[in-house]
């Protein structure tokens, strides 16, 4: 019987990237709470040199986005990553989420991250990997799925308490031709990936504490 479930975990260290720095500043219309938070981190893709980017091509993984992580998060809030399976319009199950916090401040130095899909025949393998390790799980994927998509971030962004960075997803469709989707807006999901046949969404928010106990 076809099973799907999700396996989490913190095991080995990553290895460490140098990036450049980011910059970014905050959107009008937030909430007091958000005002009143500092926390505020850049979300950069990362710049692999050509030995690292060799190993990676070794690995033999289908799809596959690095990015950096800078900056701090307050007091009593987390930076969260999460991945959301979507099937046929269905609204996204979450399978994986993971969040530091302990209620002490976090700061992430040009901290490397991964996100990273291995494809079979019916299983979608992921890992979400950081400075501290990774998680990892695997969902089922529809039958006669003939087409994929990959999108990945690809400009800077910056995040605030209480914002949505959708880092990267994978569309697939029983059709054997697929259009490209328009990633620019890395804060909005698009209607196409919320209405897919299937859909994998690795994203990051920056959340109270508080809400993750809710």
């Amino acid at each position: 019987m076809k099973r799907l479930f999700t396996l989490l975990g913190v095991l080995l260290l990553l290895a460490g990237c140098t990036n450049e720095d980011s910059s970014g500043g905050k959107e009008e219309g937030k909430s007091a709470s958000q005002e009143s938070s500092t926390s505020s981190l850049e979300i950069k893709p990362a710049k692999l040199s050509k030995r690292e980017q060799s190993i990676v091509n070794q690995m033999g993984i289908d799809f596959k986005t690095f990015y950096t992580v800078d900056g701090k998060v307050e007091k009593g809030e987390s930076l969260v990553t999460s991945i959301v399976v979507y099937k046929d319009g269905d609204g996204g199950k979450e399978e994986f989420i993971s969040f530091g916090g302990d209620n002490e401040q976090e700061h992430f130095n040009k901290a490397l991250h991964s996100f990273q899909l291995y494809m079979e025949e019916e299983v979608a393998h992921f890992t979400m990997g950081s400075p501290d390790g990774f998680g990892k799980g695997s969902t089922i994927m529809p039958e006669k799925l003939g087409a994929f998509i990959f999108e990945q971030m690809e400009e800077e962004v910056t995040i605030t308490k209480g914002e949505t960075v959708y880092l990267a997803y994978l569309i697939g469709s029983s059709e054997s031709q697929m259009s490209s989707g328009n990633h620019s807006d890395v804060k909005t999901l698009p209607e196409s990936v919320k209405t897919a046949e299937y859909a994998v969404v690795a994203q990051l928010e920056l959340k109270d504490n508080l809400d993750l106990k809710k």
